[in-house]
């Protein structure tokens, strides 16, 4: 019980450190929140998102956060914890876990966050079987449940591209940079779009901007597309710190 005690001081220390933003402090306290029996779900739930934010360890993330599921939880904490769940089995490439985990919650629990990520992985389901109709099907209802929101619309605009319907998919990216200007995917695509178009200095200019972006494990296109795409298309990417210069 003591140990207990002392693991939930240490995690409540770790959440309010990470609330501020002191990731670092916030991950030590959180190590010895885990180790010390904490039986908090909020600070689990933040220690399972930090695991993959920060570390991209999704292996532990998984084994926190399916720890912190056995603990009494308020709704609200239920949803959050098993939608965090779903995240860590989606970035360990298991997808029909993912899957799972994401129609249960939509059972219980319809937001525009629930939304945007059971319909990207219902792509990413597509793009293992090569099988979009459910994918489109699920992302016109998401757009029809909100559609001033970058991500639904992104996703729609992706899973358009993937069935050919290029055309649409351009309406919907630019539609979803007027509401979220620095969105890197949808950068992304309707970069590969403009190059098509024959629109490159435009093309330019979109990939300068989702460079520039700060990129999380959470987008849904690798960075590395990008990074690709700007190299074809003759970019100088020396500016650039963090992107290795190309082999000769």
């Amino acid at each position: 019980m003591m140990a207990m005690a002392k693991g939930n001081l240490q995690g409540k220390i770790g959440y309010t450190l990470h609330m501020f933003h002191f990731e670092d402090k916030a991950m030590a306290c959180y190590e010895k929140a885990y180790a010390r029996g904490c039986t908090l779900p909020n600070v689990l739930a933040a220690y399972g998102l930090l695991l993959m934010r920060r570390d991209h360890d999704y292996a532990k993330a998984v084994e926190v956060l399916r720890t912190a599921r056995k603990l009494k939880l308020t709704p609200q904490q239920w949803s959050i914890l098993y939608q965090n769940l779903g995240l860590a089995y989606w970035k360990l490439g298991k997808i029909d876990h993912a899957l799972e985990i994401y129609r249960k919650i939509f059972e219980k629990v319809q937001t525009v966050n629930v939304y945007s990520t059971m319909g990207f992985l219902l792509i990413a389901k597509g793009d293992e079987t090569g099988d979009y109709d459910e994918a489109l099907e699920f992302n016109r209802r998401a757009y029809d449940y909100d559609d001033t929101d970058a991500s639904v619309v992104d996703n729609l605009g992706q899973v358009l591209y993937r069935t050919g319907n290029v055309e649409e998919a351009e309406k919907m990216f630019e539609k979803a940079l007027t509401i979220r200007p620095t969105q890197f995917d949808t950068l992304t695509y309707l970069a590969r779009i403009r190059v098509d178009q024959g629109r490159v200095e435009e093309a330019k200019t979109m990939l300068d901007t989702a460079l520039n972006k700060t990129y999380t494990v959470f987008n849904t296109v690798p960075r590395e597309r990008a990074i690709e795409l700007a190299r074809q298309i003759g970019m100088d990417l020396s500016e650039y710190d963090d992107i290795p210069a190309q082999e000769a």
